[in-house]
């Protein structure tokens, strides 16, 4: 696998659609996360890190299959007192259903004699998270994917620090993966509020270093030979503080021969993608986030998942610094734009 660069037609023009999947694997991971291993033995269309997929949070065909279509013109229905009305009878008015798709990056992939299978991590928060939670092997979810664009690997560098902060994370593994393959260097960045919600697998017998040198303590990028920064903002696990006092204490350790060779990638939080991005400028390094919005459709249709981007083309309006901006949207335009373009 590669990655593109900036001017390839999107992937997923060339085979995007809707698949069904069975769940190989749900595994926690720690306090409220869960990795699901999706099984597609058709075949999954090309996907490149950064990208993303819409999961149905409720068991295929419902609500959708069972809506009567009768009464949404104005039909007249009569009913015994006692019954319940007609329109009732739908799921989600009967019980708590997830009726929108929900976004998630993809956190690995692989292709096999078995067909694809794709990795997402999630994080119960709702009834459709608790619903993907209780999933077991062999039960069926249906998706729609591979959606967005990607991180791109710009000419002349070589060496990528991935940033990732909460469920932030996933693209960061699958982006290792591809780093590894295209030959670059890579440390991880992995942050959390306290230990328990870091969203990693520790490498036995190999805690994290306290003081933020990079060790190769977790797995996600210990198997690609990467050394991983572990923080915790109430210092229980590796060095104390957020993730940009890593990356900060890794960026001033950089020579400036090392930081032109050097690329910031990032997804989490907006305020701390925010605070990594005007980290790496400072530091002259470039930087892209990949950004997580709220999102009904994923493909463009609900304008739902808007971004300021500075764009001097036909732009919606001008900031008081005097920078034009232009709504993009995240789930086409994105999720993945350069920082230094972003309006936080």
């Amino acid at each position: 696998m590669s990655l593109l660069s900036d001017n390839t037609t999107p992937a997923q023009a060339h085979g995007r659609g809707r698949f069904d999947a069975t769940v190989e694997l749900n595994r926690v991971i720690c306090r409220e996360h869960y990795v699901l291993r999706l099984r597609l033995p058709g075949g999954f269309p090309p996907s490149l890190p950064g990208q993303f997929v819409q999961l149905g949070c409720r068991p295929p065909g419902a609500p959708d299959g069972a809506i009567d279509a009768s009464w949404l013109g104005g039909c007249e229905h009569a009913w015994q007192p006692g019954d319940t009305p007609p329109q009732a009878q739908q799921p989600e008015l009967r019980e708590r259903v997830s009726v929108l798709r929900r976004p998630f990056s993809i956190a690995g992939r692989g292709d096999d004699a078995g067909g694809s299978w794709i990795d997402v991590i999630h994080r119960v928060v709702g009834v459709g998270t608790a619903w993907l939670a209780g999933l077991k092997r062999g039960d069926a979810v249906d998706l729609i994917g591979p959606l967005g664009n990607w991180f791109t690997l710009p000419a002349g560098k070589s060496m990528g620090l991935l940033v990732g902060g909460g469920v932030g994370l996933p693209p960061m593994f699958y982006l290792a993966q591809a780093l590894y393959e295209a030959g670059w260097d890579a440390v991880g960045f992995v942050g959390a509020l306290t230990a328990d919600l870091l969203a990693v697998t520790f490498v036995a017998d190999t805690p994290p270093d306290g003081q933020g040198a990079p060790w190769r303590c977790v797995e996600e990028y210990s198997q690609f030979d990467f050394p991983t920064v572990v923080t915790t903002d109430d210092g229980s696990l590796g060095m104390h503080g957020r993730i940009t006092r890593g990356l900060e204490r890794y960026l001033s350790a950089q020579t400036r021969e090392d930081a032109a060779k050097t690329v910031v990638f990032t997804c989490g939080p907006n305020p701390m993608m925010h605070a990594v991005a005007r980290l790496s400028a400072s530091h002259s390094v470039d930087c892209q986030v990949c950004v997580e919005q709220a999102m009904a459709c994923g493909m463009g249709t609900c304008q739902s998942c808007v971004v300021k981007i500075e764009s001097p083309q036909d732009p919606h309006g001008t900031t008081d610094a005097g920078r034009p901006w232009r709504y993009r949207l995240a789930c086409t335009d994105g999720p993945v734009f350069q920082a230094k373009e972003v309006l936080w």
